[in-house]
């Protein structure tokens, strides 16, 4: 079988774990049953045909640390099946480490291997909102994994159910109104996400938490209007403000807020560090001329090498193709 899973952007600003965008970005898990009694995965790795990822930057192999052959045990596991063996290819566009929830297509690929193996050898299944629940015992924060499985912009609310045996977490889809598009540079720095949350405070005065909702809050209204005033395209700017983890992970990304004021002079609505970084992404103008401005220009300035994307809402999420 096939399964394909898209990148996803966590944050969009001041969204704290708390939503995340899929993109049209996808890795594909191309897995083919394998005469083996062990019930052993055996990855490989190609780079797919996005130009982003390099090839020499894959591995030969994976062992059993490996997310997506960890949450493939698991929930063979937990169902009380033995392992059926397979062979993988894994076609990568996502790359590793920059943000764009490469962990959550592994994990989710994982875990959905194993749920398509339940159900055709023992016709048995879990539900996709329990598949959420799963993966948050390797990634604990919701929001590139409920985007990569759903699809869309969706929003990651807790729940009480947990005590009851319910989900952890409601995923409430939002829907992107505004005319625009999302575009941005992927740097070639590696940024591990467990590194980079050690930057967020762990509490927040009340002034910090009023300017944080205020600005959530803004950011949905502007994002479901079909129509944007003058005035609604320069409040974008504010409504990506943060206080959260933007400012304190500006350091991991040279000359971050330099390349975002370049951006916002180039036509930006809101610029801002997707997941933990290190790519750095903005909402234009559906109308803007992506191609045509050097957005890479200040990484180059850097030495750091780096690929401008231009990107569409995937709406789709996680798909199994064969």
């Amino acid at each position: 079988m096939r399964i394909s899973v898209p990148a996803s952007t966590a944050n969009l600003g001041p969204g704290f774990d708390i939503w995340g965008m899929a993109l049209d970005l996808r890795n594909e898990f191309v897995c083919d049953t394998a005469k083996r009694d062990d019930g052993s995965l055996r990855l490989s790795f190609l780079a797919g045909n996005s130009g982003i990822v390099n090839p020499k930057s894959l591995p030969r192999s994976a062992d059993n640390d490996n997310l997506f052959i960890r949450a493939y045990h698991y929930l063979m596991k937990k169902a009380g099946q033995d392992s059926v063996a397979y062979d993988v290819q894994v076609l990568v566009n996502v790359p590793f480490s920059r943000g764009l929830g490469s962990s959550s297509t592994a994990i989710l690929a994982g875990l959905t291997l194993a749920n398509e193996t339940l159900r055709r050898e023992h016709h048995m299944a879990y539900r996709i909102e329990q598949l959420l629940d799963f993966a948050l015992e390797f990634e604990p924060h919701p929001d590139n994994l409920t985007a990569a499985l759903y699809g869309g912009w969706n929003l990651c609310l807790p729940t009480n159910a947990p005590a009851e045996g319910g989900p952890s977490y409601a995923h409430m889809p939002l829907k992107v109104r505004a005319p625009l598009k999302i575009a941005g540079v992927i740097p070639d720095l590696k940024l591990e996400t467990r590194d980079s949350r050690q930057l967020i405070p762990v509490s927040v005065s009340r002034a910090d938490l009023t300017f944080q909702t205020s600005r959530v809050a803004a950011l949905v209204y502007l994002l479901q209007k079909e129509n944007l005033s003058a005035a609604d395209r320069a409040s974008f700017r504010t409504a990506m403000e943060d206080r959260m983890h933007t400012t304190q992970r500006a350091h991991l990304i040279p000359s971050m807020f330099e390349i975002f004021e370049d951006w916002y002079r180039d036509g930006a609505y809101g610029c801002f560090l997707s997941g933990a970084g290190s790519t750095l992404l903005a909402l234009w103008p559906d109308n803007t001329d992506v191609a045509g401005l050097d957005l890479t220009r200040r990484l180059r300035e850097k030495k750091i090498a780096a690929v401008a994307r231009e990107f569409h809402i995937d709406q789709n999420g996680l798909m199994v193709l064969a």
